[in-house]
């Protein structure tokens, strides 16, 4: 190894900083500005840093800050996720799998099994990368995210957070400190499907997060589609909600939802090919979420 290649792999000097808690973390990200960055699984931080992509002078670690690791169900069903929850907690947490298991499906295929048991559902989101699993899934959910500055807290929703590749609205401040996923209304379901590259990282080509909410056996109340890989950053399908949204479901209906998703799509490479990716993920989403959700009408009929 070359003498280059060695200095390329090393990390800049930093100086390291731990608050005990959120505020704490705010306090120094303001104190430091732009010279500050703040690391809790590190997955993608370290790699930015060894590239030279970033170079912060100060890094502020928020992973032994307790209240920012947790999964909670509130109790309007919804659920309260911390920035600090990992990919495998969340794929692994019995109540994610019952009531949210899109969820835990997306975190399950975040890259490989080091870097989901290091890395953090906040880190996802804030890296804002447009191929990552977790955001179109959570932008279907309708997820908003609280965030924390030196002027208190706001919150804002996922789908508006991101503003293009590795690109967000938060504030050099700004700290997530909350993740809020409402809760499903009845007569509904969800679920994440998606299409990987052959590659050492087995990055996602292609996914579409559904959630498909029933009138009754054969109507749609409501249709919410989130698409990653093929965009500069997940982003709602629109028109193609629009297609089944207080329709009757058919395949024929289904099919023209899954043409208007692909036609949403805007990829950067292989662009037919992913677009018919997302008409295939997306038509059997709906039917399958369909078929679900039909089926437990029938048995719960009275």
């Amino acid at each position: 190894m070359s003498p280059s290649n060695v200095a390329y792999r090393l990390l800049k000097p930093f100086e390291y900083h731990e608050p005990g808690s959120a505020q704490e973390a705010v306090d120094l990200l303001s104190r430091y500005g732009a010279g500050a960055a703040v690391i809790a699984g590190g997955t993608d931080l370290l790699i930015s840093m060894k590239k030279r992509e970033l170079n912060p002078v100060h890094l502020i670690s928020i992973a032994k800050i307790p209240d920012l690791d947790f999964i909670e169900r509130t109790s309007d069903g919804g659920f309260r996720l911390g920035p600090l929850a990992t990919h495998t907690a969340i794929a692994q947490s019995p109540l994610i799998k019952k009531h949210l298991p899109m969820l835990a499906t997306a975190c399950g295929n975040v890259g490989t099994p080091q870097v989901r048991n290091m890395g953090t559902i906040g880190g996802n989101l804030c890296k804002a990368g447009p191929s990552q699993d977790t955001p179109p899934v959570l932008v279907a959910l309708e997820t908003e995210l609280r965030l924390l500055g030196p002027q208190g807290d706001r919150t804002v929703p996922l789908d508006s957070f991101c503003t293009g590749p590795f690109c967000t609205i938060i504030e050099p401040d700004e700290l997530v400190v909350e993740i809020r996923v409402p809760p499903l209304p009845p007569s509904s379901a969800g679920c994440y499907k998606y299409s990987t590259k052959v590659t050492v990282e087995d990055e996602t080509l292609a996914g579409a997060g559904v959630v498909l909410v029933c009138k009754d056996e054969n109507t749609c109340l409501d249709l919410r589609i989130g698409l990653s890989s093929v965009a500069p950053m997940a982003i709602r399908a629109r028109m193609a909600e629009a297609v089944l949204r207080g329709q009757a479901i058919n395949t024929e209906r289904i099919i023209e939802a899954a043409r208007t998703a692909s036609m949403e799509a805007e990829p950067r490479s292989r662009a037919e090919y992913r677009r018919h990716m997302i008409y295939v993920l997306v038509r059997d989403a709906i039917n399958e979420l369909w078929q679900g959700i039909a089926c437990n009408l029938k048995e719960t009929a009275p």
